[in-house]
């Protein structure tokens, strides 16, 4: 398995992806062959596949029916193959093109990934929930006609170079945990069971009556707001690196306010913005190096003090800091490589 530098490979596959040229492509495909010459092959190609790491037609062990093959197989070393069904440009990719592949999946020997595309979009399935049963919903969607950051930085693990099929497999049950416990958990949130504020009750300090109606009413986007502020205030308190620095949710605020302006421009990836929590300063760096500072913010009762390089600037409330976006946004650049 070669050994590549992400930040690298993460810009090198960016510019690739913005320089694609999808809709100029996308003239050409009028049918699944054409789709595939210049669309689906040439996306393969980006993440370092080479043509004869796609083996066509592929036939899973489906006996004797001979129509049955799976568009492509993407050999991964001796044995993990990654199978792919391929739809044209124009198809608009249903439950029932999934659950044609999900077929496929089935009698795939050492496939534990599917990809369903329309040369446009992108569905990755795998077998979480059961296993050699591919799951009804896709653990990552990649659209080459509207991506993020993020996006490119989860399709960075299929590429050929680094693509460990476990490590996969291990983020999409962590993907699939996650929205399943979102959505539970919001569940509860809108229309809390009896059960659930049962429990709640009974684990206050204040005795009274259990009054379901009356513990309802309470449940509401006010209260969430509020909780999730102390939540955030608990854990940045509790995860801080040196004694006797507490991080405020002023300084929260204004790094979520700074880094939502930054990551507006695409070419600044937001998982490369942080934070770092010093006594008197609240420093705003790329890859969290102290070298590499966007700003720095200097809070007090007194007064609001915000570092840009070498210009200072006073502030007396936090909208103020899109006065400065095109100067963040500027000295930012100037720092990613």
């Amino acid at each position: 398995m070669s050994v590549i530098n992400k930040k690298q490979a993460f810009n090198h596959l960016k510019k690739s992806l913005d320089n694609f040229n999808f809709e100029q492509k996308a003239e050409n495909c009028s049918n699944e062959a054409q789709t595939k010459k210049f669309l689906i092959d040439p996306f393969f190609m980006l993440l370092n596949y080479a043509h004869e790491d796609l083996i066509p037609e592929y036939e899973a062990d489906f006996g004797e029916r001979v129509s049955n093959k799976v568009d492509y197989a993407i050999k991964l070393g001796r044995k993990d193959i990654i199978i792919v069904e391929c739809k044209k440009l124009t198809s608009k990719l249903t439950d029932k093109e999934a659950g044609q592949l999900s077929g496929y999946f089935q009698n795939a020997k050492n496939s534990r990934i599917a990809i369903l595309t329309n040369g446009k979009e992108y569905r990755f399935y795998s077998d979480v929930a059961l296993i050699n049963t591919m799951d009804s919903k896709p653990f990552f969607v990649f659209n080459l006609d509207n991506y993020t950051d993020n996006d490119i930085e989860s399709l960075l693990d299929f590429d050929a170079r680094v693509i460990n099929v476990n490590e996969i497999i291990l983020k999409a049950q962590e993907s699939v945990f996650i929205e399943d416990f979102e959505l539970t958990f919001l569940k509860e949130m809108i229309g809390p069971s009896s059960d659930f504020l049962k429990l709640l009750h009974k684990k206050m300090t204040f005795k009274s009556k259990f009054n379901e109606e009356k513990m309802k009413e309470l449940m509401n986007s006010s209260l969430f707001k509020s909780l999730t502020e102390k939540i955030i205030l608990h854990e940045t308190k509790t995860n801080s690196k040196s004694a006797g620095i507490i991080t405020t949710e002023e300084e929260l605020q204004a790094y979520h306010t700074i880094r939502t302006l930054l990551i507006q421009n695409k070419k600044i990836p937001n998982l490369r913005i942080g934070y770092r929590d010093q006594k008197g300063t609240f420093n705003i760096l790329v890859d969290d190096n102290q070298k590499k500072m966007v700003c720095q913010l200097k809070f007090s009762d007194a007064n609001k003090k915000v570092f840009i390089g070498n210009n200072e600037y006073q502030i007396s409330h936090l909208d103020e800091l899109l006065n400065y976006k095109s100067e963040l946004i500027e000295r930012t650049l100037s720092l990613i490589d």
